[in-house]
């Protein structure tokens, strides 16, 4: 019988070795990488512990790419102490996502999908650790509108208390010969479950902050404007007029 649940086992030799290859990756790939709003991560990461409680990186996902690009800021550019969750089949065609900190999570089938939700609460839990998700729950194309799944509002129950920080990726090719990654961070959503909380709207404040940060990314995207951003990858040269 195959395996229906596979856990995190993160260990420095992996999270070292995977982080610069596909730090590489990007690198031979793209032409740069590049991100704003970092101030709204780097207020979670800098969260004092008297009264810990975690947060979860909610990511959109149009490319295969985005797997890549989130490791790599997770664990060469902001070095995060973050989990983050992988569909069952793929991880058991890769098992070494596992020593980066993945789990696996199946999310046609409701009872594996409350498993995983349950591992990740027990491993974020009264902590200031980060997972990263997609909440989409599928690839669509970074231009369609954006649908959370309610498992990020159903994780958000079971911590209690969690930081939400949204984060558009989108990707470019226009004056370059290889495309350009841009990242944009938004404004964090600060759950404290009560009374009158509910698991759809949670779901609907994750669904329209990343459409607003979506639709603020391919302004900028669309106008050239990079003013705002910083290069967390600078990869290949290119003919064209960089």
């Amino acid at each position: 019988m195959s395996e229906q649940f596979i856990p995190a086992r993160p260990n420095n030799l992996s999270k070292a070795f995977w982080g610069r290859y596909f730090e590489r990756s990007l690198k031979r790939h793209f032409h740069r990488c590049i991100v704003c709003g970092e101030e709204h991560l780097h207020s979670a990461m800098a969260r004092g512990s008297s009264a810990p409680y975690p947060t979860i990186i909610a990511c959109t996902h149009a490319s295969w790419w985005d797997a890549v690009v989130t490791i790599v800021m997770s664990l060469r550019t902001y070095m995060l102490d973050a989990d983050g969750m992988m569909e069952l089949k793929q991880l058991r065609k890769y098992r070494f996502f596992s020593g980066i900190g993945m789990f696996s999570v199946v999310r046609e089938n409701p009872r594996g999908a409350l498993r995983s939700l349950s591992y990740a609460c027990s491993r974020l839990k009264n902590s200031n650790r980060m997972l990263w998700m997609f909440p989409q729950g599928t690839l669509i194309h970074q231009d369609l509108s954006i649908a959370c799944d309610p498992g990020i509002g159903i994780l958000a129950k079971k911590l209690g208390r969690v930081t939400i920080v949204p984060l558009a990726l989108r990707y470019e090719m226009l004056r370059d010969q290889h495309p350009t990654c841009w990242a944009r961070f938004g404004n964090p959503i600060e759950v404290i479950w009560g009374e009158h909380s509910t698991i759809e709207d949670v779901t609907l404040s994750v669904t329209n902050a990343l459409t607003m940060a979506s639709a603020l990314l391919r302004a900028d995207a669309k106008y050239e404007d990079d003013s705002a951003y910083r290069p967390f990858i600078i990869g290949r040269r290119s003919l064209g007029n960089s």
